[in-house]
């Protein structure tokens, strides 16, 4: 009877100090068409029930190495961001990918908190427009042609990201960024906030000509759906799969940087040359 007692007790402390062990937490890829060149990895922590986690304080380290040289190891500091203020956010960390394949990414948190290395597969070229390559001549509508509430679903739009077509902002010899987001017909999200990210950019940068296209064209068509149907044809020529993005051309129109999903803190200040606060 004593023997099957403390069986039974050995059982319970064991059950106690399994369910008090902590899961280890996750990275999850958000980076959407990641190839060699882009020099950016964007991801999720994450614990295993699926709770997000991330903020300011949780400093993030992560190592990538290309999977079949693990000797060569790249180190780089994640920046948390914000999707929506205190409640959820992505790491932008700052890799420079050269090779295509798969690379292993560790990452571990200031928390002290055990964590598990994810795979990111590193294409030779990228599905869209390609940093290097010059940038597609679509015209994009503007004011000019349609109300703004025909050119956008953004609530609170700058007008002044409607005023001039896109091919012309790409000839006219100055800095182009171009923000493919819809706010309102979004999967990721993260729209609405990319875009809010480079509306605050606009009046900071004075001599560069800041676009926003929306994703999806024909809100006043009765059977308007936000499917491939309706994409605009800026999308399409950029060769985008998902969304949101900004891409950024200098003053000969040349992609030198495309990002997605989110911008880390100064990121796109960095390539404009505006300088950043506290840096």
């Amino acid at each position: 009877m004593k023997r099957a007692l403390f069986a039974a007790l050995a059982l319970s402390l064991l059950a106690v100090a399994c369910s008090d062990a902590r899961d280890p937490l996750v990275g999850i890829r958000a980076s959407t068409d990641p190839a060699v060149g882009d020099g950016r990895l964007v991801f999720a922590v994450s614990e295993l029930d699926g709770t997000r986690r991330g903020s300011p304080d949780e400093i993030v380290t992560i190592i990538a190495s290309p999977l079949d040289e693990p000797d060569r190891q790249i180190e780089s500091v994640a920046e948390f961001t914000w999707i929506a203020q205190d409640v959820v956010g992505l790491y932008v960390a700052q890799v420079p990918f050269d090779t295509a394949g798969l690379w292993q990414i560790d990452f571990s948190i200031s928390t002290g908190e055990e964590t598990d290395s994810f795979l990111m597969d590193i294409q030779a070229e990228p599905l869209g427009i390609a940093v290097g390559e010059k940038a597609p001549l679509t015209a994009t509508p503007t004011l000019d042609d349609m109300a703004v509430e025909e050119l956008t679903t953004d609530p609170n739009p700058s007008l002044s990201m409607y005023e001039m077509s896109l091919d012309e902002a790409l000839t006219n010899g100055r800095m182009t960024v171009v923000v493919f987001a819809t706010p309102a017909f979004c999967t990721s999200a993260t729209c609405g906030p990319l875009l809010d990210q480079v509306k605050d950019m606009v009046e900071l940068a004075p001599d560069v000509d800041f676009i926003h296209v929306e994703v999806y064209q024909g809100f006043d068509d009765p059977s308007f759906a936000p499917t491939a149907d309706y994409l605009t044809p800026a999308v399409r020529d950029f060769g985008l799969v998902t969304e949101p993005w900004v891409f950024v051309m200098d003053a000969s129109g040349t992609v030198i940087s495309r990002l997605d999903g989110i911008l880390g803190i100064g990121e796109l200040e960095r390539l404009l040359g505006i300088e950043v606060a506290g840096a």
